[in-house]
């Protein structure tokens, strides 16, 4: 009986120990906590030139009949131009027919818009264009950093049995250092006259 009694004092002396230190390293873990490093972000942008020459056609076969006044001025002469259903009957005799000739012409660095109005003679000529160079290719690159473990205590709580009967109950405590290593301690209750005490020790293999 003397033997069991000191051996349940030598039990708890080591439980009271092992929480001591669960309590000192968790106090100097909350001191020393690294704040996670955010991922660093590296932005490359590169310009790229083409310069080469290309050769465009217009288009002079296909056009579209308007008519324009016959005393113009040329300052102001596309807002005079008119479709025929645009002209009454008593002002037809003002105008006179044109043509206008108008054509898209793209690439995969520039678009050219044109437009041409012609009544025998060029009256009004309009170039356009939309460049498509220089052209920028941007790359994003994100380096990412390696998950940062903290130290935790924690409780946790097991049941069990066998087929005949279901008598197994534990509980206990476990601190995990910064996911490196840990130590638990665990009493089962599975007999509650005879309580068994466990103390555990582990480290991580991956």
């Amino acid at each position: 009986m003397l033997y069991k009694i000191s051996s349940n004092k030598s039990l708890l002396l080591i439980v009271i120990v092992l929480f001591v230190y669960i309590l000192a390293q968790r106090q100097c873990g909350s001191r020393n906590i690294a704040v996670p490093e955010k991922p660093q972000i590296t932005i490359v942008k590169d310009t790229v030139y083409q310069v080469k020459i290309d050769t465009f056609y217009l288009q002079t076969t296909k056009y579209n009949t308007v008519f324009v006044p016959k005393i113009n001025n040329d300052d102001d002469v596309m807002a005079s131009v008119r479709t025929e259903q645009e002209i009454s009957q008593a002002e037809k005799h003002l105008y006179e027919e044109a043509r206008t000739y108008t054509d898209t012409l793209y690439n995969e660095d520039i678009e050219i818009y044109s437009y041409s109005l012609l009544k025998g003679e060029l009256l009004k000529n309009n170039l356009s264009y939309k460049l498509k160079v220089p052209r920028e290719i941007r790359t994003t690159t994100t380096i990412e950093h390696a998950s940062k473990y903290k130290s935790g205590l924690y409780g946790f709580g097991e049941v069990g049995g066998n087929q005949n009967q279901f008598n197994n109950i534990s509980l206990g405590l476990q601190y995990n250092r910064r996911g490196k290593w840990f130590v638990s301690y665990r009493m089962n209750f599975n007999q509650l006259s005879n309580v068994t005490h466990n103390i555990g020790i582990g480290i991580r293999i991956y």
